[in-house]
């Protein structure tokens, strides 16, 4: 007996250090299960398993026999799990089968304690998460939290200590005055009594680090049993960008009153009964007959009737959800006004109100009323010039045949007394009959150009394309100038071959653009002066370049060179002579010709034309 009873010491000893030692659950029980077989009267072959939660705990020789004996494990009144103790051997039944009631009475107390021991580790496990719960919160708080005791700060997270720019060991301990400067909540700390608030809260600004920002204060004090404070919890806020913000949306809102009070057109938001809510309305705007009502009619105000416009295209607006126009005048001032209200809709997109957009277009109207009258006044006038532009070409053609009749006499006999068909002619009357000749194809060309230029305008030039030689065209225009290039003592040089440079041209026309260009360049070259006439391939291209060092072009008249009947100036067209329609019709005649043509020019010092025409093979 005496030993049996030394076994039940020995395990009762050597698991209550296990209960004594702060260690996990999971050791103790694996402890607990190597330690019972010992107090067993066959300890030799006894072997034991603890099962808690799912989960088992047993010695290493354990096997589940039928000599067994179990005790259930207790927490907070609910059975959780159960110690089972087995012989590995048969032995003679004693008490609870091979089992003595002492055994028995021994496993029930050590799995009471362990019941208790398992009851105090959950709630120390779930007071550990609690606070560690807290922690995390505290310290990710973005308020700077800190707790303190009669102003003294004895906790803190990282959100105060980042506000105030200070370490954690120099915040706590210190006095929460050293960093609040917030005299009513010191005030309010001072007086830890029972007139104290049960809340405190309070914004003011501070210069923290160099810089000014804006804090918010809270504080709420702990009480004790007789209504005095022991502690409380204090949370400091850094509103900075939360105040600016504010700031901004206050000058916004203050710059959106003063554009809507600053409009001119007159701006009405209406409820669905049709009553002002607000407006930017001013005298002498719109005269409301309600005026001494807040919301009156919108009907009233400006459209001076009892009842609402039948149809309203406010109520349209309502109904349908879209955008309505009016335009109505005023039967008493004549006003005419353009009404437009646009829908505003809720979160759940229901018109809960009606905008309306009121310009007074009287003026606008009169203004179209008028610009009307002109425009049919212009249409009349364009009609009169469309026949007065028939009767021009009418005339220019009339005058063309009546001009060409005896103009092709005089140069016919003219040419026929020159070449000495009738007679021979002696010098003096050879030159004469020369002048007479030139003049009369001058006055040939002078007539051909008026009538390209009246024809060109209304797109009824016809041309005979073909492919032609170019060097042809312009041997063509030196040839019929020569002799008054010889007048004036001009050299004309010829920098091209004679073939090789095809185009798609019309054989009359293109020579006439050479022409006109080869007189301008003899016109305004002084005597004994010099002309060179290039022609060259380029870029698929046949490239004319004409050059000259005569009396050259200023920037100012550069622009205009090619508009119809434009001469440089007045003492040009006296020293000059000519009528205006050289490079205009020169213009028209290459570009008809799918080509191009620019100047390059110097006051002083000559002309470049250049002249490109599409190149054929």
């Amino acid at each position: 007996m005496l030993k049996k009873k030394e076994k039940e010491l020995e395990c009762i000893y050597s698991i209550s250090s296990l209960f004594d030692l702060h260690i996990p659950l999971q050791s103790l029980l694996k402890g607990i299960a190597q330690r019972v077989p010992s107090a067993c009267q066959f300890s030799e072959i006894a072997a034991a398993r603890i099962t808690l939660d799912g989960n088992t705990y047993q010695t290493d020789n354990f096997i589940e026999t039928p000599w067994k004996m179990s005790v259930d494990i207790v927490v907070h009144g609910k059975v959780k799990g159960n110690l089972l103790v087995v012989y590995l051997e048969e032995k003679p039944v004693l008490d609870i089968g091979p089992f003595l009631k002492d055994e028995n009475r021994l496993m029930e107390v050590i799995i009471s304690r362990l019941g208790k021991v398992i009851e105090r580790k959950v709630l120390e496990e779930a007071l550990l998460e609690s606070e560690k719960r807290h922690r995390v919160i505290f310290e990710s708080s973005p308020l700077g939290i800190f707790i303190d005791h009669k102003g003294s700060i004895t906790h803190c997270n990282r959100s105060f200590l980042k506000i105030f720019g200070v370490s954690r060991d120099k915040a706590i301990g210190a006095e929460m005055t050293d960093f609040v400067n917030d005299g009513r909540l010191e005030k309010v700390l001072m007086r830890a009594d029972k007139d104290t608030l049960l809340y405190y809260e309070n914004e003011y600004s501070a210069r923290i680090a160099g810089k000014q920002v804006h804090l918010r204060s809270y504080y709420v004090p702990h009480r004790l049993a007789d209504n005095t404070i022991d502690s409380g919890v204090c949370l400091i806020a850094d509103i900075t960008k939360s105040k600016q913000s504010e700031d901004a949306l206050q000058q916004q809102k203050e710059l959106l009153t003063s554009t809507f009070n600053a409009l001119q057109d007159l701006i009405v938001v209406v409820d669905r009964d049709l009553r002002v809510v607000t407006s930017n309305w001013k005298s002498g705007d719109a005269v409301c007959m309600q005026d001494k009502k807040s919301h009156p009619h919108c009907y009233d105000c400006f459209m001076h009737r009892d009842t609402p416009c039948d149809p309203c295209y406010v109520k349209e607006v309502f109904s349908s959800g879209n955008v309505a126009e009016v335009e109505q005048t005023d039967e008493i001032n004549g006003k005419v006004r353009e009404y437009r209200a646009f829908p505003v809709f809720d979160k759940d997109n229901n018109i809960i109100m009606a905008v309306e957009h009121i310009r007074d277009i009287t003026e606008r109207k009169r203004t179209e009323k008028a610009l009307q009258m002109s425009t049919e006044e212009l249409e009349k006038a364009y009609e009169e010039l469309k026949s007065l532009d028939t009767l021009k070409d009418e005339f220019l053609s009339n005058l063309r045949h009546e001009l060409n009749t005896p103009l092709t006499t005089i140069k016919g006999f003219s040419e026929l007394l020159y070449e000495g068909t009738f007679g021979p002619l002696n010098a003096e009357q050879s030159r004469a009959v020369e002048k007479v000749v030139n003049k009369s194809k001058r006055l040939q060309n002078l007539i051909d150009s008026l009538l390209f230029a009246s024809s060109s305008q209304g797109g009824r030039v016809r041309y005979n394309f073909e492919k032609i030689m170019l060097s042809d065209s312009l041997l063509s225009a030196v040839g019929e100038l020569s002799e008054q290039a010889k007048e004036k003592n001009i050299t004309i040089e010829n920098n091209f071959s004679s073939g090789n440079l095809f185009t798609y041209g019309d054989s009359d026309y293109l020579p006439r653009a050479f022409v006109n260009l080869m007189d301008n360049a003899i016109k305004f070259t002084p005597k004994k002066g010099k002309i060179s006439l290039s022609v060259y391939r380029e870029n698929g291209d046949v490239h004319v370049l004409l050059e000259d060092n005569g009396i050259g072009i200023s920037k100012e008249d550069m622009p205009k060179l090619f508009r119809k009947f434009h001469q440089i100036d007045s003492s040009s067209t006296r020293n000059y002579g000519g009528n205006g329609l050289g490079l205009y019709v020169t213009k028209v005649i290459v570009e008809d010709h799918g080509g191009k043509i620019w100047l390059e020019s110097e006051e002083g010092a000559g002309t470049r034309v250049h002249v490109t025409l599409p190149a054929v093979d």
